[in-house]
């Protein structure tokens, strides 16, 4: 027994920890920071649905500070950004989820609803797309396809309405101008750099013309050979004159059928693909504009596939041929009375007149979907800035009436002290 006391003093006595001494702090460990990471997450998702969406915010990001991997994070932040009203914050995350995991499909919803938010239709709805590829029966991605299809179809109403509005317009003024006095065609054309070349080159078109009937020349003989397409569809100003996919296809935009635009797509896509054509292209150089010539060829399909698009398409073509045809008329009137503007205008036939008056049209409806673009981009920029300056404004609200509270405890706690010091002075 003696012994055993004696053991347990000195096994007592070796705990003892020295009064200098001090215990090492223990280390966190993985499952402490996630306990902390999913405390937050609890708080932030109680907040939103309290409809407490600042408060939600702050959560999610000190949550994200403990575990900047984990993808949910940004995906609930996404949908309470958006939730506050900030559009811009709420794209951004649901990006970050997409980054992070590109088959998470709640991101995608996220990225969807954040840009349909910025009236970004077009692309909310591919994102709604990719999400019913995954889940077929995602009622929330459904709906936001039929509510984007309407926002689009709106636009592309409002566009045409504005456009036949201006070409009303213009014909108006372009009347009264020839009634008035010099019976000279006013063309206030905005891309002026372009259309000059429209006319150099009409004169001196390639071998390869565009079919004018309803029969589909799906041959090589017709369609020419590999190099005559490639310089068809690549040369200068490639980009405006290939905005019209019937051009592209070589296929009357009134008559042509889907089977039409399916069996020219694949015979010239025998005549473009690099890989089809590797004795032909004998080059790299050659390979890699014979891959640009197919892509524009296979973007004029992509465009056709789409019924609407296709629509729209037609209607684009029609209005050309209209006023590439009343053009044709006044300048045979022209003409006739020996008030021609010159040489070349009186011998240019309706056709060229009226695939210049098409590329114009196309031209024209380019240039105004880049501008809106632009002013889209400068909007979501502007209204980042607006939400960065309006939480910086409260963040200094906040900072300034704290230390308010703050000076006033402080002067309320030395005027207690002066009063209670006053008070004992006088006992004395």
């Amino acid at each position: 027994m003696a012994d055993s006391s004696s053991c347990g003093g000195q096994e007592a006595a070796t705990n003892i920890v020295p009064e200098n001494d001090t215990l090492p702090l223990e280390t966190p460990t993985k499952e402490d920071w996630e306990v902390q990471r999913d405390d937050h997450k609890q708080s932030a998702d109680q907040a939103f649905r309290a409809r407490g969406f600042k408060t939600a915010i702050d959560q999610y990001t000190k949550a994200i500070s403990l575990d900047p991997e984990f993808v949910v994070l940004y995906s609930n932040r996404s949908a309470a950004y958006l939730a506050n009203g900030e559009s811009s914050k709420a794209l951004k995350d649901a990006r970050k989820c997409l980054e992070l995991d590109a088959s998470f499909t709640k991101g995608h919803s996220r990225l969807a609803a954040a840009l349909m938010a910025l009236k970004r239709y077009e692309q909310a709805k591919a994102s709604y797309q990719h999400v019913l590829e995954k889940d077929p029966k995602n009622a929330a991605a459904t709906r936001g396809i039929e509510l984007c299809a309407k926002e689009i179809t709106k636009r592309m109403t409002l566009e045409e309405q504005k456009r036949q509005e201006e070409e009303k317009r213009e014909k108006e003024e372009a009347k009264k101008a020839e009634a008035a006095a010099a019976a000279k065609e006013e063309d206030d054309d905005l891309l002026n750099g372009f259309f000059d070349e429209v006319e150099e080159v009409v004169a001196k078109k390639k071998e390869v013309t565009v079919a004018s009937n309803n029969a589909i020349r799906n041959d090589r003989e017709t369609l020419g050979s590999t190099q005559q397409q490639i310089e068809r569809l690549l040369q200068p100003r490639y980009e405006w004159r290939n905005l019209n996919p019937y051009y592209v296809l070589q296929l009357p935009a009134a008559t042509s059928t889907d089977d039409d635009i399916s069996r020219r797509y694949k015979a010239l896509s025998l005549l473009l693909h690099p890989d089809k054509n590797r004795s032909t292209l004998s080059t790299e150089a050659d390979r890699d504009r014979a891959q640009l010539a197919y892509d524009q060829v296979q973007k004029a399909k992509t465009i056709l596939a789409d019924a609407s698009k296709k629509r729209y398409t037609q209607s684009l073509v029609e209005e050309g041929m209209k006023n590439g045809e009343a053009r044709w008329k006044r300048e045979q009137h022209q003409n006739h009375k020996g008030k021609g503007s010159g040489v070349s205008s009186g011998n240019e036939t309706l056709e060229s007149i009226q695939e210049k008056e098409v590329m114009r049209i196309f031209a024209q409806v380019e240039a105004k979907r880049k501008d809106m673009e632009e002013r889209e981009r400068k909007f979501e920029q502007r209204e980042q800035q607006q939400e960065d300056d309006q939480l910086e404004k409260e963040r200094r609200e906040r900072k300034f009436n704290k230390q308010w509270k703050n000076q006033d405890r402080v002067d309320k706690r030395v005027g207690n002290w002066r009063d209670f010091d006053a008070k004992k002075r006088k006992k004395l």
